[in-house]
């Protein structure tokens, strides 16, 4: 059997109380029977009373005992302040609860309660079955009330309504009855809302009190919401307009027109109201406002709003029609908008009629044709300063260049042959500095790699867009004459006019992948070219001032110096050259005019001289060479503004034995870059100079057995 921890004992079994009179008291006695210490509560509950809320009839002292320790005993003070059920007189059973929290255990002691007759008024209690409506205009409607009088005698109860307009209550805000005592009254007033036009929707607020003599009111509250009734109506009276409206002699001055929208409010709301003007498509680009931008458009009330077209007429061509869509929008959509979509015409005529036209057709002709890419010198196409780089695709159908005006260009090949295709692709980057050398990324031809005047490297995507993806920096101002891509594309080699030769890890995504420095070399000289030879991306060519070429052995990290002849400080190999089926195959081009061919076969792989297989001098200073991909075509661009050709055989000597190249153009400007390759048969050649042109010719019927 549970043992009983907790031992309780009241002062008294039974009570009397008169509320209003002086508080009844008891006392409670607890004794902590348990092995433990813990702490007493203490509550009392009325019979026929179920209530949630804190008692507010009685107090008890202490709130919570302290801790007790085994055997300990606590008193509890409980006074009645006030009758459990107001208006109830007789006997009524308190159960009186204690309980510890800590002991998990609990006492009851039945106490009895003898209420007398107060000599004090119970307070009425007021009630509204319904708090809420939601009606709409023109309707009759109640609001119930019920009064209760829980008090000893009958009473004279005034109940009123207040907060509403006096015409809504029909019948008067106040009514008056005599209330027996424990009697209840329903009642209720009489509403009547007025039409639409008179009142606004929105929530009105009221108040029921009840109230008797000598004692404050009670009130409880309530409100009617007005639903949203109507609607709003737009027109537009004329939507058809000509501009402008006299036309035949030129006329330049008109270029608006103005459309009036009105707005007339049938509902019971105010609203902000927007108009909204869309351009149908395709039509001309036209100014659109609307004065004002919004209008508040109240109850029974009329705005207007202007949409003004403003447009600059064309001068030639036949009348044009533009149509415009105005959408009133309202802030919400309670009501209904009639009309809400208006369409508008207006009826453009050129500011010349068709007469004046004809004269001036042929000016307008050679006018376009000089805005047209056909005309060399127009500014807005091509380069403006000399170009300094140029490289065809992996096919030959696209090709960049860049130049002193720090723009990068792209080219397709089909334009310079057929005047109806514009050459250029469009402008593929614009720098902070000039442009030294572009490259196209081997793989997929999707991405270029761009040298600067200032030593950045900026790596531009091409697919889909153009879009610069990463900048390389090694040394601020350290100038970057070239460039050249590991044929995987992971790797890009770049020569500074510092003497140094950075290898950059790109990794297979350049957009994501952030390039690191793998390694650098100090060659010692200012580095004007660099070229792969010798295949499988291990040796790197590299040429610059005093005359000086020398190879990088990229495996094992050794420099060796190819036998090339001395030169003094204004000495430099300016370019070099590979074919890509051929990489034991170098050519280099220095600022006296000579072009070697060396045969790198041997010296590569052991410690012998490099073989000089074919040496001449065309012109006085070579600025750039390139080989077709089978090395049969060697092209050279100079000083002296000749783009020549040479034929060579497999092995890189003189196809005529004479080395009498072909001359593919003459410019009376210095030649700064060339590349060629070869379409079938055909041999194309791009290059670039002072004239800051860019220009491609083509060698039809080319065949040679060097292949």
């Amino acid at each position: 059997m549970l043992k009983n921890l907790i031992s309780t004992q009241l002062s008294t079994k039974e009570l009397a109380y008169q509320p209003g009179g002086m508080p009844a008291t008891f006392e409670v006695a607890v004794v902590n029977q348990s092995e433990q210490f813990a702490a007493f509560q203490l509550e009392i509950q009325a019979a026929g009373i179920e209530s949630s809320d804190p008692a507010h009839w009685y107090v008890v002292s202490p709130d919570v005992s302290t801790k007790n320790p085994p055997g300990d005993r606590t008193q509890f003070t409980v006074q009645i302040i006030d009758n459990p059920k107001p208006g109830f007189v007789g006997l009524m059973n308190l159960t009186v609860r204690i309980f510890s929290l800590e002991l998990r255990q609990e006492e009851r002691q039945i106490l009895r309660l003898i209420l007398q007759p107060g000599n004090s008024l119970v307070p009425l209690k007021l009630n509204l079955p319904i708090h809420e409506f939601r009606e709409k205009p023109e309707t009759l409607l109640e609001l119930p009330v019920e009064v209760e009088n829980p008090g000893y005698t009958t009473s004279e109860v005034v109940v009123r309504c207040t907060g509403l307009p006096v015409n809504w209550l029909p019948e008067g805000s106040e009514q008056r009855f005599q209330i027996r005592s424990q009697g209840r009254v329903k009642t209720n007033f009489l509403c009547h809302i007025p039409s639409l036009s008179e009142t606004p929707s929105q929530t009105y607020d009221f108040v029921i009190t009840a109230s008797r003599p000598n004692e404050p009111a009670i009130q409880v509250l309530g409100s009617i919401f007005v639903l949203p009734m109507g609607h709003i109506e737009v027109d537009c009276p004329t939507n058809r307009l000509h501009m402008p409206t006299r036309y035949g002699l030129p006329n330049w001055r008109v270029n608006q027109a103005v459309y009036p929208i009105h707005f007339i409010n049938h509902s019971n709301l105010s609203r902000h109201i927007e108009l909204i003007v869309a351009p149908e498509e395709p039509q001309p680009r036209c100014q659109l406002q609307v004065v004002p931008e919004q209008v508040n458009l109240l109850l029974n009330q009329t705005a207007q709003q202007d949409v003004i077209v403003t447009k600059r007429r064309h001068w030639l061509g036949l009348p044009k029609t533009c149509s415009f869509e105005a959408k009133a929008r309202v802030a919400d959509e309670q009501i209904d908008v009639q009309g809400d979509t208006q369409l508008l015409r207006l009826i453009l005529h050129p500011v010349l009629p068709l007469w004046v036209q004809g004269l001036i057709t042929l000016a307008f002709l050679v006018l376009l044709w000089w805005l047209s890419w056909l005309n060399p010198d127009n500014p807005w196409w091509g380069h403006q300063d000399a170009v300094k780089s140029v490289q065809f695709n992996g096919i030959g159908d696209r090709a960049i260049s860049g130049a002193n005006d720090k723009k990068v260009l792209g080219w397709q090949t089909a334009g310079f042959e057929n005047f109806l295709i514009n050459q250029e692709l469009g402008k593929i980057a614009e720098v902070d500095k000039a442009v030294r050398v572009v490259r196209y990324r081997p793989v997929n031809n999707d991405a270029i790699a761009i040298g600067l005047e200032n030593g950045e490297i900026q790596l531009w995507s091409l697919l889909p867009s153009y879009r610069q993806l990463q900048t390389l920096v090694n040394q601020p101002d350290d100038r970057v004459f070239d460039l050249v891509f590991t044929l995987d594309s992971r790797t890009l080699f770049s020569g500074h006019g510092s003497g140094l030769v950075v290898q950059w890890e790109l990794g297979s995504n350049l957009a994501t992948t952030q390039p690191t420095i793998q390694r650098q070399k100090q060659v010692g000289f200012a580095v004007n070219a660099v070229k792969l030879v010798g295949g499988n991306d291990r040796y790197l060519a590299i040429a610059g001032r005093f005359n000086q070429l020398v190879i990088w052995d990229l495996q094992e990290d050794k420099i060796r110096s190819v036998s090339h002849g001395g030169g003094g400080e204004a000495s430099y190999i300016l370019s070099l050259a590979v074919p890509t089926n051929h990489p034991d195959l170098l050519a280099s081009a220095d600022n006296q005019g000579t072009i070697k061919i060396w045969n790198l076969r041997s010296c590569l792989t052991s410690d012998v001289d490099c073989e000089l297989v074919n040496e001449w001098q065309p012109d006085k200073t070579i600025h750039s060479l390139a080989f077709t991909a089978d090395g049969c075509y060697l092209a050279s661009g100079g000083q002296d503004g000749r783009t020549m050709l040479w034929e060579l055989d497999a092995d890189g000597k003189p196809h005529n034995q004479t080395m009498k190249g072909i001359e593919i153009a003459r410019s009376p400007s210095s030649v700064n870059a060339v590349d060629v390759i070869r379409q079938k048969d055909d041999i194309l050649v791009i290059n670039g100079g002072d004239n800051a042109q860019v220009e491609l010719y083509r060698k039809r019927n080319a065949s040679l057995d060097c292949r």
